[in-house]
């Protein structure tokens, strides 16, 4: 009896050790496999959305410290460029050569003339007779009829050119206007001529030739809007502008 006491004392004792070595073994793969988890989670920058990227400004040479980093009061100084600039605005061809004269100890410029489209005219007449003695009986008859019809229209004889000892009738802006004036004098037995007259308009600009950076230029643009606030300037591209200059 004692003996089988003694077994079972002993079974137990050895069923309590195998668990706890078990237990023990359970708990340690359960701890290589959570770092194995772990491990699975780390992720090449190549393998990431672009979208959750931190994105920096781009083109920093044309950006100063306080754009990339607020608050900062120091600036990236910039290396000075060329400059070349473009005046308009001015009133006279004498107007631009006054500017011209008076900057040119300090600007190289250079005046260019340009002609430009504008809009155009509309000239109504009667076209040209013989002799100047027949276009002079005709404007004296057409002013007899106008003045009997109640119609009130200025009418010149046309004296050179390609027109010459034609009547002109008016020379209108509107078409419209040319076209009610042609209207008026068929309805009286005149058949007159509506002639489109294309026009052309000057525009002045002065040409400021290659400065060595824009800070020098607005240097000498504030003297310039003391004497001539109606002036306007704008950067040109150095190479657009004759080397001449």
């Amino acid at each position: 009896m004692r003996g089988l006491l003694l077994g079972l004392l002993l079974a137990n004792i050895l069923y309590v050790g195998l668990a706890f070595a078990l237990k023990v073994e359970v708990a340690e793969d359960d701890n290589l496999l959570t770092g194995e988890e772990s491990a699975s989670k780390v992720q090449l920058i190549s393998e990431v959305d672009p979208s959750q990227l931190l994105s920096y400004p781009r083109g920093l040479g044309n950006s100063r410290a306080g754009d990339l980093f607020p608050g900062s009061s120091q600036s990236i100084e910039l290396s000075p460029r060329p400059f070349c600039a473009e005046v308009g605005g001015f009133e006279s061809l004498e107007d631009a050569n006054d500017f011209i004269a008076a900057n040119a100890a300090k600007i190289r410029a250079a005046l260019d003339v340009r002609q430009l489209a504008a809009k155009s005219q509309y000239r109504v007449y009667l076209p040209p007779f013989e002799g100047r003695e027949a276009a002079v009986d005709a404007i004296e008859q057409l002013g007899a009829a106008l003045a009997a019809n109640n119609v009130v229209i200025d009418s010149f004889l046309i004296p050179q050119g390609e027109l010459a000892n034609g009547i002109a009738l008016g020379l209108f802006s509107e078409q419209a206007n040319a076209a009610n004036v042609k209207l008026q004098l068929e309805n009286i037995g005149y058949d007159v001529m509506v002639k489109e007259v294309q026009n052309t308009r000057q525009e002045l600009k002065v040409l400021i030739g290659e400065l060595e950076s824009e800070a020098i230029f607005q240097g000498y643009w504030v003297e310039i809007q003391r004497t001539r606030p109606y002036l306007q300037a704008v950067e040109k591209l150095c190479e657009t502008i004759a080397q001449g200059i």
